[in-house]
């Protein structure tokens, strides 16, 4: 009966205290005209996020019926109810536990023309390296990868995570940061599939800089 009532309790606080935060803060989009051509063609895609960018990442794609890669693990079940909350769906399975599965599961909506989005470097780390799921995943769709990253000019770095999670504070402003959309070849041998890896971790490492920047500009200001 405790678990149950986690499972209800803390999803539905999660949720509320977003959406409260959400009201008194502000956004600044870059490079989303990239990511708006998507949505006006209806053509799917797939949201590459950093784990740190996990707590947020849901309220700011709300309603867009992505389906998110989600761990098995108890914490996986409390994010699976923001996310669902948020207007999106879920996928469970990781690189650890239930990984065949959840990838061919991820193909399979993908190839329905829905959108998808993974962390590539959860749920365990190592922080910012892409495992090689996001790149199998868009490689045998032929769905091109679109990094994401968010900053906050206010927020709380938790230090002590092994991810240095991002918490916004109150009065925040979000930059949001849209990338490149990366495009994987679908015939990749086994060196050829390391570049293409490296390739995607790059990018989403001068995507997260461009937010970040931006965000250190804010908070000079």
């Amino acid at each position: 009966m405790k678990k149950r009532f986690l499972v209800w309790f803390i999803p539905l606080f999660v949720v509320a205290l977003q959406r409260t935060i959400g009201l008194t803060s502000k956004r600044i989009n870059l490079g989303k005209e990239r990511f708006d051509a998507f949505l006006k063609e209806g053509k799917p895609y797939i949201l590459s996020i950093w784990h740190m960018n996990v707590l947020y990442s849901p309220y700011l794609n709300r309603n867009q019926n992505v389906a998110v890669l989600i761990s098995e693990s108890k914490d996986g079940e409390y994010i699976t109810q923001v996310v669902h909350r948020f207007g999106n769906t879920s996928i469970r399975g990781s690189s650890s536990r239930g990984g065949t599965k959840a990838l061919k599961a991820m193909i399979v909506h993908l190839k329905k023309n829905l959108p998808a989005a993974f962390t590539p470097d959860g749920p365990r780390g190592p922080a910012l390296i892409v495992q090689p799921g996001l790149i199998a995943s868009a490689q045998i769709s032929r769905v091109p990868i679109v990094p994401f990253h968010y900053e906050c000019t206010r927020r709380w770095i938790a230090e002590r995570s092994w991810d240095k999670h991002i918490i916004p504070k109150p009065f925040t402003t979000f930059v949001v940061s849209y990338g490149e959309p990366v495009y994987i070849p679908r015939e990749l041998n086994e060196e050829q599939f390391e570049k293409e890896r490296l390739r995607v971790e790059k990018a989403m490492l001068e995507n997260q800089k461009v937010a970040f920047d931006k965000a250190e500009e804010l908070r000079r200001k």
